[in-house]
């Protein structure tokens, strides 16, 4: 009766597939309300203060092709969290938020959130679809293209993509009757080098030379024959450097990009 759920117990589906690789997964609602008073009583009431703020955020390793990754188009898709032999699941949710970070001596690692716009229900267990092939990158596997990355050595980068979600209500209604996207996407990308031969750009070129720089990631599995995700920042602007040096250390350098489409 007391007994603990413990990790291995629990798995993770998005659309009815299996998602491997997680290490985290938060899954959380909180619903909007207000107490309300009365002229001549002394009692008050809970009325509903809006509609529920609903949350899947997921933390995992990026050891295969990530089936997530085509929802930055802005289409819906379901999830269900399985314990128990149950599951409390949605089948109207937005990918949000996707961000991905590789550093030398750990394997990348993508986030993903979601926004939940309809009701999460305990249901039955998803029945498996398809199955995933695991590639196992390392950091010799993992290759970019971008300024002085042909002549200095990268050492890490933070990718991401951010899509903006505006539920559309109606009186009667207790979801969304319709949930537009907020074009365009942002897409922004951090990438941190070891100086060789890299020198800070002059500070007011921005305001000349702006965007249509190459900015390319591929992960690759450790063999080099698969491509686990290839992302790339469109029409890539260089937005801001951030140079630093120390006692005990090399000097590195910090390139922050933004794009769009």
């Amino acid at each position: 009766m007391f007994n603990s759920t413990s990790n291995y117990e629990n798995q993770l589906y998005i659309l009815n597939q299996e998602i491997l690789g997680v290490e985290s997964i938060d899954l959380s609602y909180s619903n909007s309300a207000v107490v309300s008073k009365m002229l001549g009583r002394s009692s008050s009431f809970t009325a509903i203060g809006g509609p529920a703020s609903q949350q899947l955020s997921v933390s995992r390793n990026l050891i295969y092709d990530d089936p997530i990754y085509s929802y930055v188009d802005g289409r819906s898709l379901s999830a269900d969290l399985v314990y128990n032999n149950k599951s409390c699941g949605f089948s109207n949710g937005y990918l949000t938020d996707y961000i991905v970070n590789c550093a030398v001596g750990s394997i990348p690692k993508v986030s993903t959130n979601f926004a939940i716009f309809d009701e999460l229900v305990t249901r039955d267990r998803p029945s498996p679809t398809g199955s995933t092939t695991i590639y196992i990158p390392n950091q010799g596997s993992i290759s970019l293209i971008c300024d002085y990355s042909s002549t200095n050595r990268v050492v890490g980068f933070d990718y991401s993509i951010k899509i903006g979600k505006k539920p559309i209500y109606i009186l009667g209604s207790k979801t969304p009757y319709e949930v537009v996207t907020i074009s365009p996407p942002q897409y922004t990308a951090s990438v941190q080098i070891d100086v060789d031969d890299a020198f800070l750009q002059n500070s007011f070129e921005f305001l000349t030379i702006r965007q249509y720089k190459t900015v390319e990631f591929s992960i690759k599995d450790k063999t080099l024959t698969n491509t686990i995700q290839t992302l790339s920042i469109p029409n890539a602007s260089l937005v801001s450097e951030s140079l630093s040096s120390s006692a005990d250390g090399g000097v590195k350098l910090t390139l922050n990009y933004i794009g769009h489409l």
